[in-house]
């Protein structure tokens, strides 16, 4: 009985883990689209030359 209540708390563990990490890895896309559509939006402007040299 110790060992299944081992095995579930793990798996719940490591579960939990991974949906932390595919929520932060969400987060950071979602960061990354955002700050492009505001900061760099994805169209032809009259000074997008300056984007393009950095």
């Amino acid at each position: 009985m110790p060992l299944i209540i081992c095995t579930v708390f793990f798996a719940l563990l490591f579960i939990g883990e991974g949906a932390w990490y595919l929520a932060g890895v969400a987060m950071k896309e979602h960061e990354l689209a955002r700050f492009q559509a505001v900061e760099h939006p994805r169209r032809l402007t009259s000074d997008i030359y300056l984007d393009m040299l950095g």
